[in-house]
C-alpha cells in the first residue's frame, strides 16, 4: 500500500509500512510509554520553499526504539491503485547528502518522490537534516 503525502507545496509518496501509525497531530510531548515525541513539519524538512502547515494537521507517526518521530502534514491519503515506481539510479543516490528519497512514482502524468519514512526518522532522531532546515 502507497501513502499520497501532500505538504502546502509538494506532493511525496511513501510505503505504508515505514509508518506506524497515521492520524490527527497531538501537542503531546511523549507517547505511552514515555519515549519523547519528536515532531517536524515535512514540508519545511524537505524544501526551505514549502511552509509549515497550519489548521488541521495529519501525524506520520514512525516508533524507534527510544523516541517517536511525528511528521506533520496537512494530508494524507491511501493511494486505491499503486503507482508504478522506479528507483533513483545509482548515480543520483550516492550524491543524495541524506538518503530519504529512493524512488520515483509518476502520478497524473507528474513525477513525484518516494520517500524512506523509517529512514529520516532514524536520521532525525540522530539530529540529522538537510543544511537548510
Amino acid at each position: 500500500m502507497i501513502l499520497l503525502i501532500e505538504t502546502v507545496a509538494r506532493r511525496y509518496v511513501c510505503r505504508q509500512h515505514d509508518v506506524d501509525s497515521v492520524g490527527l497531530a497531538t501537542q503531546a510531548e511523549q507517547d505511552e510509554r514515555g519515549r519523547r515525541i519528536m515532531r517536524h513539519h515535512l514540508g519545511p524538512l524537505l524544501d526551505p520553499a514549502d511552509p509549515p502547515a497550519s489548521g488541521r494537521l495529519h501525524a506520520l507517526t514512525i516508533n524507534l526504539r527510544r523516541r517517536v518521530v511525528e511528521l506533520v502534514v496537512p494530508r494524507v491519503d491511501l493511494l486505491a491503485e499503486a503507482p508504478v515506481i522506479v528507483p533513483l539510479a545509482p548515480f543520483l543516490t550516492a550524491r543524495l547528502r541524506l538518503p530519504w528519497a529512493n524512488g520515483v512514482a509518476l502520478l497524473d502524468d507528474q513525477p513525484v518522490i518516494v520517500l524512506d519514512l523509517r529512514r529520516m526518522a532514524a536520521d532525525l532522531a540522530l539530529g540529522l537534516r538537510l543544511a537548510h532546515a
